[in-house]
């Protein structure tokens, strides 16, 4: 006997079958029957399966672009979330599928659609670096500033890719100081950690606030010279930072931080802008002892030759050679530390010191 074909049936009797399939049966139904597209209603495509998936979840999915349009008509209003907060929209971004996002904005569906974290299809598209997409979703309406539920914006989902993203995004209007929590972190904060130059120039160009602390008190130029960012230090010098800032904990300054880091031409690019190189912390450390904790041997070395007491005692009463043991079992005696070396100059230095302040003494005394 002849298999019984779906096409024989009659078309409302198709349809009043399409009532009673999950999103994924539904899809294969149209697929075998394109012509009952249009017949559908809201109904079928909000429909949705044990993931929140609805039969737009499955198309983009599937990347059966060509049925976007037969159900252009139902999109608007069934940008329907699945379990995790994902439109059909952001799974295209997802996908960095950008002829699917094409036709899924251009049918109506919301760029302005939040995930439960509170991000967007723009935060995604900037986080996947998809530059096509990006411009896409600006072209219909994206909020170039709009923040999730911890302050994040698409500026900072951007950070670290393609610099033509950021372009667009302040061109769009992008707020380029926006604050997320909960450290407070800016954008230009995050690409200067990195060490993007050329991202640190157009956002400073754009108008960054280049002053901007974290909510310990953290600098951006103090970040940027924890990688030894020096081009980047200098993006910041020349935009006129206040290179005597401290963060809030500890009173630690630019110079300080610079020597904990073992950043020498870091240093020489803060003297150079007047920095103090005897500055101390509010714990009473001054630049050997942090380069002396963080085993940085060059910095200890540069510092003596500028002239920082090796003899100076913190709030403790713990000279930077104190510091230099300290730094052994803080950093489990790294092998690529020359300890022993950084040590024995340190103690030199300091004996040579005291031997000289004694026939001083005796001088002053006779």
């Amino acid at each position: 006997m002849e298999a019984y074909s779906f096409c024989a049936l009659p078309l409302e009797l198709i349809v009043m079958v399409a009532d009673y399939l999950g999103p994924l049966d539904l899809l294969n139904l149209i697929q075998g029957l394109p012509h009952i597209a249009p017949l559908l209603n809201s109904w079928h495509i909000q429909a949705h399966d044990e993931n929140g998936h609805t039969i737009l979840h499955h198309i983009v999915e599937q990347r059966l672009e060509y049925l976007i349009k037969p159900l252009a008509k139902w999109i608007p209003r069934s940008s329907i979330a699945d379990n995790e907060g994902w439109t059909p929209l952001f799974q295209a971004v997802r996908n960095s599928d950008e002829s699917m996002t094409k036709a899924l904005v251009y049918a109506g569906a919301d760029v302005s659609a939040k995930d439960h974290t509170g991000k967007t299809a723009l935060h995604l598209a900037c986080y996947e670096d998809a530059v096509g997409i990006v411009q896409i979703l600006l072209d219909h309406g994206a909020n170039p500033s709009a923040a999730d539920c911890n302050g994040r914006t698409p500026l900072h989902d951007a950070f670290g890719r393609n610099t033509v993203i950021l372009q667009k995004l302040i061109k769009a209007g992008a707020d380029l100081n926006p604050r997320r929590m909960p450290r407070g972190l800016a954008p230009l904060y995050l690409e200067a950690w990195l060490g993007r130059e050329d991202a640190v120039r157009i956002l400073l160009e754009a108008g960054a606030d280049p002053s901007i602390q974290t909510e310990t008190g953290e600098t951006i130029l103090q970040k940027a010279i924890e990688g030894s960012h020096t081009k980047v230090v200098q993006l910041l010098l020349d935009a006129g930072v206040d290179i005597n800032v401290r963060e809030f904990h500890h009173g630690v300054n630019a110079i300080l931080t610079a020597a904990y880091w073992g950043a020498d031409d870091c240093i020489r690019l803060l003297q150079r802008a007047g920095a103090d190189v005897f500055s101390v912390d509010y714990r009473g450390c001054n630049a050997l002892h942090r380069a002396a904790l963080g085993g940085r041997l060059s910095t200890v070395k540069l510092l003596l030759k500028e002239g920082v007491d090796s003899s100076a005692e913190d709030n403790r009463g713990y000279t930077p050679q104190r510091y230099a043991v300290e730094g052994v079992y803080t950093h489990g005696g790294s092998s690529d530390i020359d300890w022993e070396e950084l040590i024995r100059i340190l103690e030199d230095v300091h004996t040579k010191k005291l031997k000289l302040d004694r026939s001083t003494s005796d001088e002053v005394d006779t």
